[in-house]
């Protein structure tokens, strides 16, 4: 093994196996379970509750829009998802692809639909930066891409380059366990350039997983 590969797998193990200081959650009590929403959706009507989530814009719907043609989706990570109506998070478009997978916050009141189709009424929305990421293999995402989508992780590996099959430039992160696509970078580095960064786990338009929302931390030729 080339010195470089042997050095970036023992970088790669030590950030996979050390547990981020306070990963724990200590606000997760205020926010309501979106799935407690969606499975007994009139337990909920007329409160005010604070849920986390991912953007989805305009996709995983379920079902028609409740209110307007504008209203947009957020969806629990590898769960259901539910209809929001109101103001758009700050900076999030649902016909942006880079905003989709984004994890946001969202205030609102739970409402029904003349169908029983539960709904939000946005009270406020926020785009979510967390300061503290969870380091992780590539192969534990393409190994549970769905247990793993909209979560925001950390990845350290080898820039590489492609084609996609329509001949569009694709731009991968590769470590010893294996590469995913990066759907947009923030500067464009030299092939074999090392990254640390940060990225929300999402998939592309033919479901595969990819990372989204990229954000270098340190770059290393």
């Amino acid at each position: 093994m080339k010195p470089r590969v042997l050095a970036l797998a023992v970088l790669v193990a030590l950030w996979c196996i050390v547990p981020a200081e306070g990963s724990a959650n200590p606000t997760a009590g205020i926010f309501t379970p979106l799935a407690d929403i969606v499975a007994n959706p009139s337990a909920f009507v007329g409160k005010l509750v604070s849920v986390q989530a991912t953007f989805q814009g305009w996709r995983n719907a379920p079902g028609s829009p409740p209110v307007t043609r504008s209203d947009w989706v957020i969806q629990a990570p590898g769960g259901p998802s539910i209809y929001c109506t109101g103001q758009y998070p700050e900076d999030l478009r649902p016909e942006d692809p880079a905003a989709l997978g984004r994890p946001v916050t969202v205030l609102g009141q739970v409402m029904l639909a003349t169908n029983g189709q539960p709904y939000l009424q946005v009270s406020q929305v926020t785009p979510m930066h967390p300061t503290i990421e969870r380091m992780v293999s590539v192969s534990q995402i393409l190994f549970d891409p769905l247990g793993m989508q909209g979560r925001t992780v950390g990845l350290l590996g080898v820039l590489a380059k492609g084609y996609g099959p329509r001949g569009n430039r694709l731009y991968l992160l590769a470590d010893p366990t294996g590469a995913i696509t990066l759907e947009r970078l923030p500067k464009l580095y030299p092939k074999g350039t090392i990254l640390r960064l940060r990225g929300v786990v999402g998939t592309d338009s033919n479901g595969l997983p990819v990372v989204k929302n990229v954000e270098i931390l340190s770059a290393q030729p």
